[in-house]
């Protein structure tokens, strides 16, 4: 006695099924594609076409790119070669323009924080010395200090680290001897200190940096500097 197998029948419908359900997949991953290489080529020839004229020009003018390469004719070389060109050229502008606007922008709230700061009575004053001396010490300090120095100071028996601001300075008691100011920066902070004027055999001419000599203050000594003595014929002042 055989036993007969029953095999399920096939449904004609589910092939039609599951190739809608491809189809439908297909269709979800390449519009997004297609929408979004549409709309950069449109903005890319927006941005482009105005400025195309002039650059082929140009390089028909110096004879550039006048032979086609594989199937790119040269009339289609000149013209990709231009978008190009004019999308490098508009990308450095926007972002040179952002610059800018970044720049203006930074410093017009500073200038709005100074005048705001300008109107307190006591504040400004205050600002402003700090503001000045902070220039002077950190802006500019090769044009602002000309030599760094050791003087007698607090003491005729202990060495401080100084800057020299200014020489030739005639002396007030009437005699031919000429002074030298030397300004004295307290550690840690070298925006405060003495102003001493001092003759110049009292001073001790370093072979050092003026930032050196900063680091060295600021530093409270950690920063290890060497201290070389010039000789007395090289003394710049």
């Amino acid at each position: 006695m055989s036993i007969m197998e029953n095999k399920p029948k096939e449904d004609p419908t589910a092939s039609g099924t599951t190739l809608k359900t491809y189809f439908i997949t297909g269709i979800v991953i390449l519009l997004p594609l297609a929408l979004t290489l549409a709309i950069v080529t449109f903005i890319f020839n927006l941005l482009t076409e105005p400025f195309v004229g002039i650059v082929k020009s140009i390089l028909d003018k110096h004879t550039l790119l006048e032979n086609g390469f594989l199937f790119l004719s040269a009339d289609q070389i000149q013209m990709y070669t231009s978008q190009l060109i004019i999308l490098l050229l508009l990308f450095f502008f926007t972002v040179g323009l952002g610059f800018l606007a970044r720049w203006f922008f930074i410093h017009y709230l500073i200038r709005l924080w100074e005048n705001l700061v300008a109107r307190i009575p006591f504040i400004r004053s205050v600002y402003k010395t700090c503001q000045d001396i902070i220039e002077t010490l950190f802006k500019s300090s090769s044009n602002s200090f000309k030599q760094v120095v050791m003087v007698p100071f607090p003491s005729k028996e202990s060495m401080a680290i100084g800057l020299v601001t200014r020489d030739n300075i005639p002396a007030l008691d009437g005699s031919n001897d000429l002074l030298v100011a030397v300004f004295i920066p307290t550690t840690p902070n070298p925006t405060s200190g003495f102003l001493v004027l001092f003759k110049k055999e009292n001073l001790v001419y370093l072979d050092m940096k003026v930032e050196e000599a900063l680091k060295y203050v600021i530093s409270c000594g950690v920063i290890s500097t060497p201290i070389t003595i010039l000789p007395k014929n090289n003394t710049p002042v």
